[in-house]
């Protein structure tokens, strides 16, 4: 199988000749070169029960390397889990029209917290209204900023409950919608744009004419008049395959390594899906500079969260808000639904070779090794 790492050590050195790197590119670049190799340590793994003792690298843990999400991914399902509540869950995303990409890609960190904020604002408006639903509902939003080919494409997936509370009581959703998604669009839209206006914003020497106010309002005024894409799919499934469903958006990434099919010659090829095209798998090839172009352009600014909770599923009020929740749609706080779901989101678990124990003791080397 190839990898990202792969392309990196290949052509990340003649691409790094030619490329002014960012603080943050640095970061995951380096991460993703010495991820599991020996510049990053090694640990061991010693069963409690034989002494069978494993060694390996350790993982850089990067939250952008293809090798370091899977333990991640449901270590987080395994936490959301427990806030999971009995009711129809809808799935929403919201984008921006490609007009505004380079804008979005010289000032990532403000564009990305104005994209969250429109989205989680409309979506709390309306639910808020009687017209649609008239009480306050729980969202889990996670930001994405690429398409299937790797291109800038920023977005968020918002998984929000199919009802919510007001004045202590539980108000169900009965549609199968949540509200219009014209509505939605619109509101979203209009959100945007005016909290993009009141920025501070930095422009490319393309666009430099935008630090005039006049001229910054000309170019907005076609995208009022545009119709933005947003998408509300209606419930799937149980609760439980919710948050599964949450899990896989939350940990993708812009390419995972078993979509990279050839490394070749300075070219790479790798498999998307073409929505366009009822979602059919195809293969596209390019060079490993653009590659590594668009790979790095999706490195997010440092410390940013990109998942996000509003509403009844806020961090600060999640857990009494939440048993509020479920004794007013009548689940038991430990009813049978939640314990379910424990039961099936189980941490994934070691087991010796030579024994078969499941105990461990771990100890972790940080200097390098040069062999194992």
């Amino acid at each position: 199988m190839y990898t990202v790492q792969d392309i990196f050590k290949l052509y990340g050195p003649t691409y790094i000749q030619n490329h002014n790197l960012s603080k943050e590119e640095w970061k995951v670049y380096n991460a993703i070169m010495n991820c599991k190799t020996g510049s990053l340590g090694y640990h061991t793994i010693t069963c409690e029960h034989c002494g069978n003792t494993i060694t390996a690298f350790n993982s850089c843990r990067n939250r952008h390397c293809p090798m370091c999400q899977v333990y991640a991914r449901e270590k987080w399902i395994n936490k959301e889990s427990e806030f999971l509540l009995d009711c129809p869950y809808f799935h929403i995303v919201t984008t921006v029209p490609q007009e505004l990409n380079e804008i979005a890609l010289y000032n990532k960190k403000v564009f990305y917290n104005i994209l969250f904020k429109a989205t989680s604002d409309a979506i709390m408006t309306l639910s808020e209204d009687p017209k649609w639903l008239g009480a306050k509902v729980g969202i889990t939003s996670i930001l994405h900023t690429w398409g299937q080919t790797m291109e800038f494409h920023p977005h968020i997936h918002s998984i929000v409950t199919g009802g919510g509370i007001k004045n202590n009581k539980w108000i169900n959703k009965n549609n199968e919608y949540l509200f219009k998604v014209q509505v939605l669009s619109s509101l979203f839209k209009n959100k945007f744009l005016a909290l993009l206006k009141k920025e501070n914003l930095t422009f490319p020497e393309s666009l430099s004419h935008l630090n005039d106010n006049r001229q910054f309002n000309k170019f907005l005024e076609p995208l009022y008049k545009k119709q933005w894409v947003t998408y509300i799919e209606p419930p799937k499934g149980s609760p439980e395959n919710v948050i599964e469903y949450i899990g896989r958006y939350s940990f993708r990434i812009t390419i995972s390594n078993e979509r990279i099919k050839s490394i070749d010659n300075g070219m790479i090829t790798f498999e998307y899906k073409d929505y366009k095209d009822n979602g059919k798998i195809k293969l596209m090839t390019i060079t490993a500079e653009e590659f590594i172009r668009r790979f790095l352009m999706h490195v997010l600014p440092d410390k940013f969260t990109k998942i996000k909770h509003y509403g009844i599923l806020t961090n600060r009020n999640k857990k009494s808000l939440i048993k509020l929740c479920r004794m007013l749609i009548k689940q038991a706080i430990y009813s049978d639904f939640t314990s379910a779901i424990t039961r099936k989101r189980k941490l994934p678990e070691f087991e010796c070779s030579e024994c078969g124990h499941k105990k461990f003791i771990y100890a972790f080397y940080y200097r390098s090794r040069c062999a194992i």
